[in-house]
């Protein structure tokens, strides 16, 4: 076999090469995630808007809107291939959230609440989708009216 030798000052020198890399990738990584952070946290405090109401859509139509600011509690029945179906939806304190439902996997109980506009809840076993919107007007139309 032919084995090719290496001194140790070869040896050294890639090593330092390499550590100097890794080094200058960590600081790069590092100044990436702290602007994505930067942007993020300006995003969520500075433009992302309160919201007005919750819209409630049940396989892709609208059947509820209700306001953030009045605390209730509204059951959400669907329908699937013949089985009903039950989700729980309560607003508590400008924030809405899912806290009952009767599907298998039950991943929208654990979603977190939702108050500012653009978030979601969704159910995907029962089509249902929760968004938060600006205002109590029918957001079905999105476009500009002549």
């Amino acid at each position: 076999m032919n084995q090719t030798s290496i001194s140790p000052d070869q040896k050294h020198s890639s090593i330092s090469r390499i550590s100097k890399l890794r080094r200058g990738d960590i600081i790069l990584l590092a100044a990436i995630l702290a602007l994505a952070l930067l942007l993020f946290l300006s995003y969520r405090f500075f433009f992302q808007k309160p919201g007005a109401a919750v819209e409630i859509t049940v396989n892709g139509t609208p059947a509820k809107t209700l306001p953030l600011n009045e605390n209730t509690t509204y059951k959400i029945a669907t329908e699937n291939q013949g089985n009903s179906h039950e989700n729980i939806l309560e607003i508590q304190n400008g924030y809405a959230s899912i806290t009952r439902a009767d599907c298998p996997d039950k991943l929208c109980v654990h979603q977190k609440k939702i108050s500012k506009k653009g978030e979601t809840l969704v159910c995907l076993p029962h089509k249902i989708v929760v968004s938060v919107i600006t205002s109590h007007e029918n957001s079905v139309f999105d476009g500009i009216a002549h």
